[in-house]
């Protein structure tokens, strides 16, 4: 230090490798700085030689030792790669030297093309890189089909940047030039098949590149098909996903329609079905360095710390939404390739099933989610326990039966696509494919994956109709349903009970529930999602792909299926299904001997405890909903918030929470910060009032407040009262204990709109006291203080809703103290007033014909 300080010399820096862009903070392979040597020393020894003394000097040091032979095929590997300048001449020295076959200098490629930074190797190094490959190609060096093999791996899916898209390029071009030398090689041509059909589906905005690996996938598979066969399964799932793509549309109906067109020994789609698919396969479409970051944590990381890592992971892999492609490839290789040892499986370390059920929460893309099923239960389709191995379904049992007690709603979904894909996805192969399912999950009693499915069976939670799809799956591990005893059916024939749960909203699609009837259809759903193309061969088979629900959302996080994570203490039981028999009109509840109750309305006995929006968002039962409550919070914030997509984020967060069991009070903190932020919100008058603006939903713009109302709605329509109805409502509940003005909102959202009024006596009957007055008081009150046009134009309405609760306004009983008043009043004045006591007529109307109809 003195000797700087004085100005003293100093040994300078050793040059820095520059096969890679690497910032000044990160730290070269040794095999990097050792080529790096070895150039510096080569140069040193050429320097001031003619090309003959060069020669004769090379010759002479590479017969010395392998030690010195190496340093000089270091160097000439180093400066072909960095100085393109001078690769030819390089090359010719590299002819001359070599004592090997070129095993050494391959083997420093072999070295670049499966490094984890391969992503950051300098543009000028790649390509060089690749005619190194063909020159050595020429002079039929061994092992460049190894170097090739490995490249293919670091061709990503899901990544559209330059340099991948650039790696695309250089890897079919040197595909269509040395094709003749590929051809030989069965392992590599399968694997580029495999590689080109999946990243073809990331190139639609890249025309020419896509034409490109589309036709020398689709020569490879006609010339070498039998090859290609070795693949097995996971070709036949590949070109579904390709089957649209013109170039792929012929050979996919040759393999349904004409297989021995193909090739003589080509039986059928039914034999690539039947053949596992090596793991060499999977893992080609994960790189090297996401293998590495994988491996991590499902080696070493516990199951309660796993998390944060797994945000970084797919934070860095699988960000923009062209990246949601490599979820289904990332699912494969974890159930297809890693296999952890009795170690690992004996230890805390995170499960395979728990990590997958982190990874799926992320997905958000429909599609994208169907195929993220198929993916997990791709092997149970086709399962033969001679072949495939129990380690390929162990994750799908495991995710199955440890998600039932506290995420029924997961468990249902993934019995309800493998009953909907045991039918559907080959009609001609659906009895061999239910038997295949049925021999997977025996096979997984029997060795211990789980010891009986009948608590899945028998669980409370799970609906008669998941019931009979495990019967339908599993007939010789579940007893069939009883039939229902007659006395429980709906006795309202005009209008059966309806059960949210027995549609089962799929805990990934998000999509509003639909009323469906408390029978069991008779045949499976249709897929709500567009396909990919069908296998459609008349004879002898037909596929389909895809899952009868689609997917936004998973929820298993870190501890999700530890037994000490139970609910918060926030969350609220239901106290009861509210009574909805009657749907016309609603009595007063009072109290007894018969005097009402306090008419005014108290929300509970002990108001839950305040918290902030942070402390919701860390709220352990809220990490089932990912990143959509942190990007809704997020967007919230932003200085112009686009309002409509903010609601659309509302009611999939409505939807998640009745399907869960979230805390109540920390999702309330979350929704309610929208009304307290600085977020302009519409007119009342332009929202939920649609039908006295005749005008439709699409015509207008709505406020926040509409999406939530619009999402409990879609629960709280069901004439049964269920778990889900009743956590919306008192959901809604919440938000009025928040000051959110929800109480006129729902009134008018459930009479006006929806001309149900039982659902806001439902919504009233969640407080723990008050009455259905005390609630219009409140309500109408409200409404009349902020919106008078409005109050009276709907009050007709209400007041036919309920004609038992005529006694709730203060100003009806002023009617007839104005209406001279009101006739020297403006025309909209007098309106408003003769249409309020029209509605007092109507009332009396209506109480004197059901006195006489009693009478009678």
């Amino acid at each position: 230090m003195a000797e700087i300080q004085s100005g003293g010399t100093h040994s300078p820096l050793p040059p820095q490798p520059q096969l890679f862009q690497l910032e000044p903070i990160d730290v070269a392979e040794p095999w990097q700085h050792e080529l790096v040597e070895c150039f510096i020393s080569f140069s040193t020894l050429s320097a001031g030689k003619s090309q003959t003394e060069l020669h004769e000097t090379l010759q002479q040091k590479a017969s010395e030792s392998m030690h010195s032979h190496g340093e000089l095929v270091n160097a000439l590997v180093y400066g072909i790669l960095t100085v393109p300048a001078e690769g030819n001449t390089y090359l010719r020295h590299l002819n001359i030297v070599s004592r090997d076959g070129f095993a050494h200098a391959i083997s420093r490629l072999k070295l670049l093309a499966t490094a984890h930074r391969f992503a950051r190797v300098r543009p000028e190094v790649r390509s060089q890189l690749f005619w190194l490959l063909s020159e050595l190609v020429k002079v039929s060096a061994h092992g460049v089909d190894q170097v090739v093999l490995a490249l293919t791996r670091q061709v990503r899916s899901g990544d559209v940047t330059q340099g991948n898209v650039k790696l695309c390029w250089l890897m079919v071009q040197f595909a269509q030039a040395n094709y003749a030398w590929l051809s030989t090689f069965p392992v590599l041509v399968a694997t580029t098949v495999y590689m080109l059909g999946r990243v073809a589906l990331d190139h639609s905005r890249i025309p020419d590149l896509r034409t490109a690996e589309c036709e020398l996938a689709t020569r490879l598979l006609r010339e070498q098909f039998h090859e290609c066969c070795i693949i097995g399964r996971d070709l036949v799932r590949m070109l579904q996903d390709v089957a649209r793509i013109p170039e792929f549309h012929d050979l996919w109906q040759d393999m349904l329609q004409r297989p021995q067109s193909l090739s003589p020994l080509f039986a059928g789609i039914e034999q690539l079905l039947r053949t596992p698919t090596p793991p060499m396969f999977l893992a080609n479409r994960i790189t090297y360095e996401m293998e590495s970051r994988l491996r991590f944590i499902l080696e070493n990381l516990p199951a309660t710390s796993y998390s944060r890592n797994l945000i970084w992971f797919v934070q860095r892999y699988l960000s923009t939404p062209e990246s949601e492609s490599l979820f289904s490839d990332l699912i494969r290789y974890i159930i297809g390739v890693f296999h952890p040892s009795n170690a690992v499986l004996a230890s805390n370390v995170v499960p395979r099933y728990v990590f997958l059920g982190g990874l799926l929460r992320f997905i958000r893309s429909p599609v994208v989610a169907a195929n993220a099923k198929l993916a997990l239960f791709y092997n149970w389709l086709f399962y033969d326990p001679k072949s495939d191995t129990i380690m390929n379904i162990e994750p799908g049992v495991l995710i199955i039966a440890q998600s039932v007690d506290k995420y029924t709603f997961m468990t249902a979904s993934f019995i309800e696509f493998l009953a909907y894909e045991s039918d559907a996805y080959s009609p001609e192969l659906a009895p061999a494919i239910r038997g295949s399912i049925g021999q997977a999950m025996q096979d997984a009693v029997e060795k211990g994956v789980i010891p009986s499915i009948m608590p899945i069976y028998e669980h409370p939670r799970i609906e008669v109709d998941i019931r009979q799809n495990l019967y339908h799956l599993f007939p010789q591990l579940v007893p069939p349903v009883p039939e229902p005893a007659p006395s429980e059916a709906s006795a309202d024939d005009a209008e059966p009970a309806k059960n949210d749960d027995a549609m089962l909203l799929d805990p990934m699609d998000m999509l509003p529930p639909a009323a469906v009837d408390s029978e069991p259809a008779p045949e499976p759903p249709k897929p709500a999602v567009e396909l990919p193309l069908p296998i459609a061969a008349p004879q002898p088979i037909r596929i389909v792909s895809a899952a009868p629900k689609i997917s936004i959302a998973l929820d298993p996080v870190s501890r999700m299926f530890q037994e000490e994570f139970g609910i918060t203490d926030f969350d609220l039981a239901p106290e009861g299904p509210a009574d909805a028999e009657n749907t016309n009109g609603v009595s007063d509840t009072t109290a007894e001997g018969g005097a009402p109750k306090d008419a005014a309305l108290v929300a509970s006995a002990e108001p839950l405890p305040e918290i902030s929006v942070k402390q919701a968002l860390d709220d352990t039962s809220l990490w089932l909903f990912g990143s959509t409550l942190q990007t809704f919070v997020d967007s919230v914030a932003a200085t112009e918030p686009d309002v409509k997509q903010i609601g659309g984020s509302v009611k999939e967060i409505v939807y998640m929470f009745a399907q869960s069991e979230a805390s109540i009070l920390a999702i309330t903190r979350v929704l309610a910060s929208i009304f307290s932020d600085s977020l302009d919100m519409e007119d009342v008058e332009t929202n939920a009032e649609l039908a006295t603006a005749g005008e439709s939903s699409d015509e207008l713009e709505h406020d926040l407040l509409h999406y939530i109302l619009a999402a409990a709605a879609d629960y709280a329509h069901m004439m049964e009262m269920t778990n889900s109805a009743q956590r919306v409502l008192q959901l809604l509940v919440q938000l009025t204990e928040a000051k959110v003005d929800v109480g006129f909102r729902w009134l008018l959202h459930s009479v006006v709109n929806a001309g149900k009024p039982v659902q806001y006596a439902r919504y009233v009957d969640q407080y723990a006291e008050g009455t259905l007055q005390a609630a219009l008081v409140r309500d109408l009150g409200m409404l009349q203080e902020q919106f008078p046009g409005l109050f009276y134009t709907v009050l007709p309405q209400i007041y036919a809703a309920f004609p038992d609760a005529r006694k709730f306004t203060d100003s009806v009983p002023a009617i007839t103290a104005i209406i001279g008043m009101t006739l020297e009043s403006d025309a909209f004045e007098q309106v408003c007033f003769w249409q309020l006591l029209n509605a007092e007529v109507g009332g009396d109307e209506v109480r004197v014909a059901g006195s006489k109809s009693k009478q009678r």
